[in-house]
């Protein structure tokens, strides 16, 4: 067996799917059916409780064709069966569990579900004040309507009535021979009357209960105002006295009513001059609203902040204040000498500041600003005066200079004797014995062009002073002093 199995595991697959699908539709089908399993299987199982009606007549009530028990078009139970009991037909309901609650003034009716008289039973289930009828009681015949036929409402009529019956209605079918559209429309015009109608019916229903809850309170006033009769007539002599009261100020009132004319008036005129203000004040008020709005934000935080510095102010500031005051006293005349002071100060600073920024500024590139070599001139200071005897600190130190720098020097000094005296200190070499080569030449005539170009500058600055230097060391007595290549003849150039 299992090795045929295995052989066919394809079909062996399929006739298990086929099976499945065959329990499921099968299943469907039942259920659709009203197949309803035992209570003992679980889950899927259903349990009823059996109950009885008395009808005069059960015809066309045949059980296991799937007859069902319906309440307000809920199915919840089926026809049993059919017995017959004195002249009455017994008809077997079969409720489910969960509906198994029947009263005395319970109702059934047939119904014919089809054409075909496919019957089913309409039950109303009653109220639970009238008492439930236990589990296979009878509901009685007065309690049940059968199903009654078109023939039989026929019968009941006379030979005349039945003819005139029947002339009605083969008279109304030739009428409505093919007027079917005509009698739609017709009836569609009575549409908005029904719904009028139905309006009109909703709202007495309204005005019914509105008159019943207006009689009825007038019925609770009336009844409270017998039980207070001595309060109403207090109530009315209280009146009485009140309006005994504006009898008395007639004549005041007159007087009133006559000052009202001239009152409106002036508050018409001033409405009407307010008028102008309230259009300006109308968009200035829109303008300011989210300016309010916004405002209210900072209010709060205002006064958050308010109260937490509150206790700062009361404890800390109020006693420095109160203590401060003799020493605030005292420094009035320094700070108002000092007021005048300010200016003058304040330019000062402002030189210092200047100045301080030129030595702290940085250029870019690879130069370094003042403060850098600061540190290296303190330093070379330190080293330059580290010698020193019984008359104090040596000076020493190494110049080192160029060609051009040396004549520059000497025709300075030369055209300068303030400045020829330092140079004479420095006891710097003279340009002849150090820049006698040809490779020089070129620097020692920039330098003297350089020499001759300042002594023109100073002689031109000090022309208005009628004094002048010149190259070889002679003070003219004007300010159109030679110039320094001129003043030292050929040596210059």
């Amino acid at each position: 067996m299992k090795t045929a199995i295995l052989k066919h595991t394809r079909d062996f697959i399929a006739l298990g799917v086929v099976a499945l699908l065959a329990v499921v539709i099968g299943g469907y089908i039942l259920s659709n059916q009203r197949f309803y399993l035992p209570a003992w299987v679980p889950i899927v199982g259903s349990d009823f409780v059996d109950y009885n009606a008395q009808f005069s007549t059960a015809q066309a009530v045949t059980p296991g064709q799937g007859q069902t028990v319906i309440v307000a078009g809920v199915t919840i139970g089926e026809i049993g069966g059919v017995t017959l009991e004195g002249g009455t037909a017994i008809v077997e309901m079969k409720i489910r569990e969960k509906y198994a609650h029947i009263y005395k003034d319970a109702t059934a009716l047939l119904r014919p579900k089809t054409g075909l008289n496919d019957m089913v039973i309409e039950l109303n289930p009653g109220s639970p004040s009238a008492g439930e009828i236990a589990p296979g009681g009878t509901l009685p015949v007065s309690r049940t309507l059968p199903n009654v036929n078109p023939d039989e409402i026929l019968a009941g009529l006379d030979a005349d009535t039945r003819a005139y019956l029947q002339l009605l209605v083969n008279g109304g079918g030739e009428g409505l021979n093919g007027n079917a559209k005509e009698l739609s429309a017709t009836l569609k015009r009575f549409d908005p009357i029904t719904v009028y109608l139905a309006q009109i019916g909703k709202e007495m229903g309204r005005r019914q209960a509105y008159i019943k809850h207006g009689i009825r309170n007038f019925r609770l006033l009336a009844e409270e105002l017998g039980a207070r009769d001595t309060e109403l007539a207090r109530w009315v002599r209280s009146s009485n006295d009140v309006f005994k009261v504006f009898a008395d100020q007639q004549s005041n009132l007159r007087s009133t009513l006559a000052l009202l004319p001239g009152a409106l008036d002036a508050t018409n005129n001033a409405v009407l001059a307010s008028d102008a203000l309230t259009n300006q004040m109308g968009p200035a008020l829109a303008k300011l609203q989210p300016t309010a709005v916004g405002t209210a934000a900072s209010l709060k935080s205002l006064q958050a902040f308010a109260k937490a510095t509150t206790p700062v102010l009361e404890d800390q500031l109020r006693p420095f204040t109160a203590e401060a005051g003799p020493t605030v006293a005292a420094l009035k005349p320094a700070a108002a000498d000092l007021a005048a002071t300010a200016p003058q100060l304040d330019t000062s600073f402002s030189v210092l500041n200047t100045l301080t920024n030129e030595l702290a500024y940085n250029p870019p590139g690879a130069q370094e600003g003042y403060l850098y070599w600061l540190a290296w001139g303190n330093h070379l200071t330190a080293n330059m005066l580290a010698a020193q005897d019984a008359g104090g600190p040596i000076r020493r130190g190494t110049l080192f200079s160029s060609c051009d720098a040396l004549t520059i020097y000497e025709d300075l000094g030369k055209g300068n004797p303030e400045l020829g005296t330092l140079i004479e200190l420095l006891n710097a070499p003279k340009v002849a014995d150090v820049c006698a080569t040809p490779a020089a030449a070129a620097q020692v005539a920039r330098g003297k062009a350089i020499a001759r170009r300042s002594l023109e500058q100073q002689r031109a600055n000090s022309g208005a002073t009628g004094v002048g230097a010149t190259a070889d060391g002679a003070q003219p007595a004007q300010s159109t002093a030679p110039p320094a290549s001129e003043a030292q003849g050929g040596d210059a150039r």
